[in-house]
């Protein structure tokens, strides 16, 4: 169950990070009655509440998984979901020697992955 709560939590972590980006992008308002501030920020504020859930399915992660096993797959994940939102949402773009480094980090997931003690 661990896994799953993993997979969980770098999706939550990553789609967080992508929200934040969004609202990057539009900057923050905090002019105007409160359901205004609200309804103007919300891809932060959604992005916040993502990552407060991420955090509880990562503890409940972290529960029956090696803390050595988690932390880089829950940081490589998310880094490879940001990085595809990157490409696909805002039309970023990366290196061919970025794409390598983002290979390797795969193979060093499941390096870490397959060989845990």
């Amino acid at each position: 169950m661990g896994i799953i709560y993993l997979i969980i939590a770098f999706i939550l972590n990553g789609t967080a990070t992508v929200l934040f980006k969004v609202e990057a992008g539009k900057g923050i308002i905090l002019k105007g009655s409160l359901l205004h501030i609200i309804s103007s920020n919300y891809a932060m504020i959604l992005g916040f509440i993502l990552f407060a859930i991420n955090a509880i399915f990562y503890i409940l992660a972290l529960r029956s998984l090696p803390l050595a096993l988690a932390y880089p797959v829950m940081t490589v994940m998310s880094l490879i979901i940001v990085t595809a939102a990157s490409i696909i949402i805002f039309h970023e773009h990366i290196t061919p020697v970025q794409i390598v480094g983002y290979l390797l980090l795969i193979v060093a997931i499941v390096l870490i992955f397959n060989f845990k003690v």
